[in-house]
């Protein structure tokens, strides 16, 4: 067992005035029996304030730093984001031993940061609350209120900060815990880099619940918070109109079904799949006609060679074509308006757009019959419409899109 593996004859060392106490002696002055725990914090932080000691947390982290040095690099899901990847490579995760004492030494700071806290005046509830917060914010909703007797309010303030880097220290060594999770759910809609975001903010959540008395690792307990935020932004965040989480959780139930019933070999009804899932039909029918995808108005349409969906909608607000052309040969117009331009240039815009009567040709169809790539009649076009689009040219065709 762990806990037992931990136990030691804890130091009983008095510590001095403005002592920087080692993690390591940290450690040993809590390393007692589970039922002596709690009373040992309580004199250890009276000590603490007493001494006005303070904690090494920088040669804590510089001893993790040449640890990542030296360790072989661990093997880390692929999440297509090597940046990412080499800096958690270089931060050591914690082992069990380790995980139990981390939470041991946040339960000793939480409790004496909460003690001074509470003789601030404020409520318990307030308390368990801002100790959460950023140490720049615990500091500022405490600037307006009187200092504690027997407080020294710059020790305070540090031991405020140390406690903000444990907790930094504590998620730095867990957060290799979440790529295994987001490797599951990447390409759903939403980035990855996002879902790291949000599973590593879910470990701070993981940190306050966890109770080292039960043996249980961290990362076991952690996991389950990971996944949770994890499905909460996927949720929330990939489809463009949110649907409720109780209904996706349900969508993903069918989609099961329905795919056992596929490797059966048929679709199974509304009501096979609501015996299955155990809900009603009538709200299986509901959920099946909420499954609606956003489109992107400007997303490309497959074998249009480049057109986007709002390029071939209907205008409604245009007048009908024979109402809108005002009198006038607009042929006549066009062919005296690329009279001047060279032959191959006028060939290919008649093509492209129709303008001899025939339906009009893709970029690749005038390609092939022109001998060249279909980037170079791109080019051709766009250089023959820029030629086009002088003032002179287009006072001529004004008439036909006014």
């Amino acid at each position: 067992m762990v806990l037992a593996k931990l136990l030691s004859v804890a130091s009983s060392r008095r510590l001095q005035a403005g002592q920087v106490l080692a993690i390591a002696e940290l450690d040993r002055r809590l390393d007692v029996a589970t039922e002596r725990f709690p009373a040992t914090v309580q004199k250890l932080a009276r000590d603490f304030s007493k001494a006005k000691a303070t904690l090494d947390l920088a040669a804590y982290r510089s001893s993790r730093a040449l640890s990542a040095d030296l360790a072989v690099g661990k093997e880390l899901p692929d999440i297509r984001d090597s940046l990412y990847q080499a800096d958690l490579r270089r931060i050591v995760p914690m082992d069990r031993e380790e995980e139990f004492r981390m939470a041991r030494r946040h339960e000793f700071l939480a409790t004496l940061v909460r003690s001074w806290l509470e003789k601030f005046g404020l409520p318990t509830a307030v308390v368990a609350e801002i100790d959460r917060a950023p140490a720049r914010e615990v500091l500022q909703r405490l600037a307006g209120r009187a200092t504690p007797r027997g407080l020294d309010r710059a020790w305070f303030d540090r031991i405020v900060e140390q406690f903000e880097e444990l907790r930094n220290l504590y998620v730095e060594g867990s957060l290799s815990i979440v790529l295994s999770t987001v490797n599951r759910y990447r390409g759903l809609g939403v980035d990855t880099a996002d879902l790291i975001q949000e599973g590593n903010a879910s470990l701070f959540q993981a940190i306050d619940g966890f109770d080292w008395r039960r043996d249980v690792r961290f990362r076991t307990y952690a996991q389950y918070w990971v996944h949770q935020a994890v499905l909460k932004m996927l949720y929330n965040s990939s489809r463009t109109v949110r649907v409720p989480i109780w209904v996706q959780k349900i969508l993903g139930k069918i989609r099961r079904a329905q795919e056992e019933g596929r490797r059966a070999g048929r679709e199974l009804t509304h009501a096979e799949i609501a015996q299955r899932i155990g809900v009603s039909e009538e709200r299986v029918d509901w959920v099946m006609s909420t499954r609606r995808y956003a489109v992107s108005l400007d997303a490309e349409i497959a074998g249009t060679d480049g057109a986007s969906l709002v390029q071939m909608l209907p205008d409604e607000t245009l007048e009908p074509i024979p109402e809108s052309i005002p009198p006038g040969d607009l042929r006549e117009v066009l062919a005296e308006v690329m009279a001047d331009l060279p032959d191959r240039e006028q060939r290919i815009l008649r093509r492209r757009f129709g303008l001899d009567g025939r339906d009009p040709q893709t970029l690749s169809e005038i390609a092939d019959d022109l001998g060249i790539t279909a980037e170079r009649v791109r080019q051709l076009q766009n250089a023959a419409i820029g030629r086009i689009k002088r003032p002179a040219k287009l006072r001529q065709l004004q008439a036909f899109v006014e």
